[in-house]
């Protein structure tokens, strides 16, 4: 059924939704109910959708209809209930657990053929003598290269049970050579990036909170603290947040025993409190947190119990405003209900939750809160009932998400439409990709360090030309104007120059090469 006819359909069974609560019901708790006693809400539900399958003038999925009213309903209630179909919740779990089963390799697709641009650390791939820079040109037998194959039907050639092998064909440098790979556990880093930005000042980025976060933060930290480590950049932005667990231990780090560090409050699971130990590594280390419109949930209870016991700065950003807490139930069919138990506090009382009476669509594209959080201050929220007071009576305001103590504005200068269709088309990273490749960086680099790196390699105007040009021959993007390229000349010699340092150090090559020129990294070195 195409979406104009779902469109249609879908009006008249929203208008159900409590009829299909009750059948929620019916199917989490299926022993309570006799089939014989259907409820009257459920026996109507069942009685429209026949009715829809009998007379609708084209043919109708029920399933699909049946899982769409769920997810309305639930959105009804709040914009973080949700249904989860039981055929995402393995990538749910992955990403909550921090691990599935694979063959440990990054990749994109270019020119429609798997680019490895890294091999991971002793991962099945590796093991295999895979490297970085190979292309998969066939899985299995199977031709992978030169066909429109998505990145869902490859992950799902690649992963398979632990144990399992997968044979594949690589091109390297023109050779084709054979390899079978045995699948084993792969982790799901949160922290891909930390690294000292100079002799007293580490820098550590967390990704997303899942169950072994908190683990690799304290190995990161150890590892920073060991090179001489006093202070440190905590970077939370575009965190959209995770497990709650792996917050609280993240914010025990720092602050001394006996302080609050989140409230949990809910109608039927009551309250409950959480406070900071006597354990933790870094309560004498110098804190800033980095946090913007997109840090959600987890992220925003640490930055607002670092804000509220006025352990460290906060800069940046206001935070989006995720403050609901949700509890999973599992469906006999394999699916889960993810349904909204309680509201988080900060430890000064604040609710981060922002509002959202104006429904789903306005919650996440309010172009006013878009204004607002990017480009000033929202002042919005500073009136008298959303007062609250750190622990050491400094102000602070209410009104969802956390305010920075310190807002830095977006930086937009050197960008465009020319610019963001660069980046955002994939043009820079592919052709980092093919520059070292080409330069054969991934066999054997120039450099014998990062710093070198940075020190000595120069983006040259040359350099962007042929950027430009392959932007133009390989994906049809193209400069309005001239003025265009050197508009935004800088900003990309930046992006570029990070862009190839990514494809020989990982993540801690970008960010090492782009956070000397990020505006909230250098208000934070600064404000220390």
């Amino acid at each position: 059924m195409n979406n104009s006819r779902f469109s249609i359909v879908l009006p008249l069974i929203i208008s159900l939704s409590i009829c299909a609560g009750f059948l929620i019901c019916y199917v989490v708790m299926g022993d309570v109910f006799d089939a014989q006693k259907k409820s009257p809400g459920v026996q109507k539900l069942e009685d429209v959708l026949n009715l829809l399958d009998s007379k609708y003038v084209d043919p109708i999925d029920r399933d699909a209809v049946f899982e769409e009213t769920i997810s309305e309903m639930l959105h009804k209630l709040d914009p973080h209930s949700n249904y989860i179909p039981a055929k995402d919740m393995a990538l749910m779990s992955e990403s909550i657990e921090g691990n599935f089963s694979g063959i440990g390799v990054r990749f994109f697709k270019l020119r429609d053929t798997i680019s490895i641009t890294h091999v991971l650390s002793n991962s099945p791939s590796e093991r295999a003598g895979l490297k970085d820079g190979d292309q998969i040109v066939r899985i299995n037998g199977k031709n992978a290269a030169g066909v429109k194959m998505s990145t869902d039907t490859i992950m799902s050639l690649l992963k398979g049970k632990s144990g399992s092998s997968v044979n594949v064909q690589i091109n390297r440098y023109g050779a084709l050579l054979s390899k079978k790979i045995i699948r084993g556990r792969i982790p799901i880093k949160s922290i891909n990036t930390s690294y000292m930005i100079d002799d007293e000042t580490g820098y550590i980025k967390i990704d997303q909170f899942s169950i072994p976060t908190a683990y690799e933060f304290r190995k990161a930290s150890a590892n920073l603290q060991s090179q001489g480590m006093k202070k440190l950049i905590l970077d939370l932005r575009n965190n959209g947040g995770g497990v709650l667990d792996g917050a609280t231990q993240i914010a025990d780090e720092f602050l001394k025993d006996g302080l609050s560090i989140v409230k949990t409050q809910g109608r039927k699971i009551g309250t409950k409190y959480y406070t900071s130990t006597n354990r933790g590594s870094l309560k004498q280390t110098e804190l800033v947190v980095l946090i913007n419109s997109r840090s959600a949930s987890a992220s925003e209870i640490v930055a607002g119990a670092i804000q509220d016991n006025d352990r460290g700065l906060i800069i940046g950003r206001r935070s989006f405003g995720k403050g609901l807490v949700q509890e999973d139930q599992k469906l006999r069919d394999g699916s889960s209900l993810r349904i909204t138990v309680a509201r988080y506090y900060t430890p000064s009382g604040r609710c981060i939750q922002r509002p959202y009476s104006d429904g789903m669509e306005d919650y996440y594209n309010d172009p006013t809160r878009t204004e607002e959080s990017m480009f000033k201050i929202d002042s919005s929220i500073f009136i008298d009932s959303l007062k609250y007071k750190t622990i050491g009576g400094r102000t602070v305001y209410g009104g969802g998400g956390i305010s920075p103590d310190i807002f830095v504005p977006l930086d937009t200068i050197g960008t465009g439409v020319f610019y963001s269709a660069l980046l955002w088309g994939g043009a820079v990273n592919q052709f980092a990709y093919d520059y070292v490749k080409r330069n054969r960086f991934f066999e054997n680099s120039p450099w014998s360090s990062l710093n070198e790196f940075k020190a000595q390699f120069v983006v040259e105007n040359s350099l962007i030309d042929e950027l430009v040009e392959y932007a133009a021959q390989e994906l049809g993007i193209l400069p309005y104007q001239n003025s265009d390229i050197k508009h935004c000349e800088k900003k990309l010699s930046i992006q570029l120059k990070s862009e190839i340092a990514r494809q020989i150090w990982q993540e801690n090559g970008f960010f090492s090469v782009y956070n000397d020129f990020d505006n909230e990294v250098l208000k934070a070195r600064s404000s220390f």
